[in-house]
């Protein structure tokens, strides 16, 4: 019987100076893409792929794993009664880590505690931005990666598509993923309220800084058509519009460039406001007062406060941003609550599940050494007795009642057992008390087949 164990770092454990060591090394080699290591790499040169190395130097049964940009874990199957030293033992050869440093920074998940893991992960419980949907689809690659490469065995294959499905159950029945829980996002949000939609609309960026570049992606994938980059340097203007299919503007304090502005983002160093009152106004008048829509995420403030009292003029500094983004924070926090229930519940039923797996050997075997007894005895009877047909039915059936009735108490208890705790010692004792592995696979007792 196997045993799920996860080995891992992530961001909540480990400083990045860590993570970025045992980081795994995407690489594209001539036939495909896969996770690899150079570290202890062949004499050739080449990538070892990372899931083939475990299985073969470190003698790991099955393997997947998963490596982003706040984690990098191992998940592997090993005989129940084995050690994970094997993990670790990788993870300082492999990476050239010293064993306090791994010790410090990792952690090894076993059996309920791994399932567990991995449902928290797939339901982002376990992200840096709670509810962020990226952490399903690079759990999903890195067991089609498995697959690929023939390390995700049978046990494996049943979790990480159990893991996926609880993912997407979670997201499915709570709220946690809802609501923009960064600054550039929560702009998109508001402009979605103020306009409805944001296809055909014109953004302004202002300064193109890096943040502003960022919302302004978000824009673009939500519907804005056509982007203007404004900037003190042509050069910088050019570079930034290039990004966006843009078009680059040098800047003017008149502020004709706004004419057509449904959406402005300012992000400059200016000491000074960029956007000021008497300007923005007279662009206004010009444009009928149609109406704009201004984020201001500079520090100190780009756009003066006193635009805002200008009609159909909605302002929004990066403290209004970053209250959206509190509470919709506080919001996946409530939801959190119901999701953790959710992956609790389903890594229970999923370790009970696995468990019964490791127990119906020992059933069937149970089963087969009764029925091979039950056969021998009948045989002899039959000879002894000289029985007719008739009678011959009647023991025959009695017998085999006889034996469910017995084994019915001890079959129970085993699936009891495995449906909330490890029954390997129980199975062990089973199979010590009535010789389970000192059948004759060669004897049939087909008459005495309790399991139908």
């Amino acid at each position: 019987m196997n045993k799920v164990v996860v080995m891992g770092t992530n961001h909540t454990v480990a400083p990045l100076e860590f993570r970025e060591r045992l980081a795994l090394i995407q690489t594209q080699n001539q036939n495909d893409d896969a996770d690899a290591l150079y570290q202890g790499k062949s004499s050739d040169q080449s990538p070892i792929k990372l899931g083939t190395w475990l299985q073969g130097k470190y003698q790991i049964q099955g393997a997947v794993t998963l490596s982003t940009c706040n984690r990098v874990e191992i998940y592997a199957t090993l005989p129940s009664d084995q050690d994970p030293y094997q993990l670790r033992r990788f993870v300082t050869e492999s990476f050239q880590l010293e064993g306090e440093l791994v010790d410090k920074y990792t952690y090894v998940y076993e059996g309920l505690m791994a399932i567990l893991h991995l449902f928290r992960v797939s339901s982002s419980l376990d992200s840096m931005i709670l509810g962020e949907p990226q952490i399903l689809g690079q759990i999903k690659e890195a067991y089609s990666t498995a697959l690929k490469d023939n390390t995700a065995d049978l046990l494996l294959n049943r979790l990480f598509t159990k893991a996926i499905s609880v993912g997407k159950q979670i997201r499915t029945q709570t709220n946690i993923a809802s609501g923009a829980v960064s600054v550039s996002y929560a702009a998109v949000v508001l402009a979605k309220q103020l306009f409805n939609h944001l296809k055909d609309k014109t953004v302004v960026i202002i300064g193109a800084g890096k943040m502003s570049e960022l919302t302004v992606k978000h824009l673009v994938e939500n519907g804005v058509s056509r982007v203007i980059v404004v900037n003190r340097s042509c050069e910088r203007a050019e570079r930034v519009a290039e990004m966006f299919n843009g078009m680059p503007v040098i800047y003017q304090p008149n502020l004709n460039f706004l004419a057509h502005a449904d959406i402005v983002i300012s992000s400059t160093t200016a000491p000074h406001h960029v956007i000021q009152l008497d300007p923005l106004k007279r662009v206004m008048q010009k444009r009928s007062d149609h109406p704009m829509f201004l984020i201001d995420i500079a520090v100190p403030r780009d756009i003066s406060p006193e635009t805002a009292q200008l009609e159909n003029v909605h302002l929004y500094n990066i403290d209004d941003l970053q209250a959206v983004v509190a509470s919709n924070l506080q919001d996946r926090q409530q939801e959190a609550e119901l999701a953790e229930k959710i992956a609790s519940t389903e890594a229970m039923k999923f370790h009970g599940y696995l468990n019964s797996l490791g127990v119906t050997p020992a059933i069937k075997s149970l089963n087969q050494k009764f029925q091979q007894i039950a056969a021998r005895e009948l045989e002899y009877c039959l000879k002894k007795g000289n029985l007719n047909r008739q009678q011959q039915t009647v023991v025959s059936t009695m017998i085999r009642s006889l034996i469910k009735k017995l084994l019915d108490s001890p079959t129970r208890h085993l699936r009891q057992v495995a449906a909330n705790a490890d029954p390997m010692q129980q199975i062990c004792l089973l199979r010590e008390l009535f010789c389970l592995d000192d059948i004759d696979s060669s004897e049939s007792a087909d008459n005495f087949d309790i399991s139908e």
